[in-house]
């Protein structure tokens, strides 16, 4: 055998491999910080033709998407604007909001503000005296806020014209009326859609850290996470749990991705992995989807989202180690347009794990298609 041939085989090869751990961090290793990392899709295993397939679809549609940010490995492979809209643009993220409250609580169990989710939810409140004595709602626990299981009569949604939430804004104190509602189930026992019980999440954060959830939001996750620009409405000193947190579409990408990466963000531990398990797994049944976590809906076992009013979308795909984001002003609430171009176009466009051969005519035609979508000349 050759030994200065083998030698010098080695020593090429211990090159390559140092050569690049410098210059490409692997993904394990990687947390964007003021930009993301961006790749065509072909090296992160996805076709740029299906992709661009799905821009073209939209093409002369009024769907009125304002963003689509695909993520995949740490990479962004497709990040697409629409109508003018641009990365700078902070969009309302509407329910989307709920997921981030519920991160929240998480922080402050892990920061032991809060004993945990088995506590009961009038613990946080002694000086509240629900009007309407019934001993179930003693047995009313922040894990059933979390799951939308309190068993409140609270009429806040699509379904009842949000007659629950018109009643609530007419109040000057939203956690004395929410206890006062009625139960209608046994706490515990059935998912049942409620906005006020998610405001009641943002209540407790400030009950017990002394400050605002936007406040405690800002310097516990937005902060080391690198978000900056961001903006969540209050009402009556109360930050609104529910919804109107304000955030850029790769801010939301963020959110997603800190999930994704088990609550670590960096040398940091921002959220425990513990709690993102639990708040990222079927915790009880729903009506709509595979089942509901902590204020997460969880698709599958391996797959989560916040889901936003209008199309807002923080898809989580941990088998595909993908994050996708969606804004947008739909006309329908609950507009399936998302969820189409995941499943019909996005999810298709992955291929084996192994990079493919960069198409580079249809990366082409995916970056002229991105450019063409931001102007409303396509509006047809």
């Amino acid at each position: 055998m050759n030994t200065g041939y083998s030698f010098s085989f080695r020593l090429i090869f211990f090159t390559l491999i140092v050569f690049f751990t410098l210059v490409e961090p692997s993904y394990s290793e990687y947390w964007p910080r003021e930009q993301w990392r961006t790749s065509p899709p072909e090296r992160q295993g996805m076709s740029s033709e299906v992709l661009s397939n799905m821009l073209e679809s939209l093409q002369g549609k009024d769907h009125r998407l304002d963003s689509i940010i695909v993520i995949r490995n740490g990479y962004v492979v497709l990040e697409s604007y629409m109508y003018t809209a641009e990365p700078h643009f902070k969009h309302q993220v509407y329910s989307c909001t709920k997921s981030v409250s519920s991160a929240l609580i998480g922080i402050a169990i892990d920061k032991g503000y809060i004993k945990s989710v088995d506590q009961g939810i009038l613990e946080f409140f002694p000086k509240k005296i629900p009007t309407v004595q019934d001993n179930d709602k003693l047995n009313i626990t922040l894990k059933h806020l979390l799951t939308m299981a309190a068993g409140f009569q609270c009429e806040d949604t699509k379904a009842h014209e949000f007659k629950g939430l018109k009643e609530m804004w007419q109040t000057d104190d939203w956690v004395q009326y929410m206890i006062d509602l009625p139960l209608i189930e046994t706490p515990g026992s059935r998912f049942q859609y409620c906005n006020g019980a998610s405001s009641l999440l943002t209540a407790i954060i400030q009950k017990t850290s002394g400050e605002t959830a936007f406040e405690f939001a800002s310097k516990h996750l937005f902060s080391p996470l690198g978000i900056t620009d961001t903006h969540w409405k209050s009402r009556n000193g109360l930050t609104i749990g529910y919804s109107d947190l304000t955030m850029r579409p790769l801010d939301m990408a963020k959110i997603g991705y800190l999930f994704l990466k088990d609550g670590k963000w960096q040398d940091q531990q921002i959220i425990s992995p513990e709690w993102i398990k639990e708040s990222t797994r079927k915790q009880i049944n729903n009506y709509e989807t595979y089942g509901y976590g902590y204020q997460w809906w969880i698709l599958s076992p391996e797959r989560f989202a916040a889901l936003g009013a209008h199309g807002q979308r923080i898809f989580v795909l941990r088998d595909q180690n993908m994050v996708v984001v969606f804004t947008g002003r739909l006309e329908q609430v609950r507009s399936q347009v998302p969820e189409h171009l995941l499943y019909n176009y996005i999810l298709p466009s992955v291929k084996p794990d192994a990079p493919l051969p960069v198409n580079q005519k249809m990366v082409e035609r995916l970056h002229r298609l991105t450019i063409s979508l931001r102007t409303k000349e396509n509006l047809k």
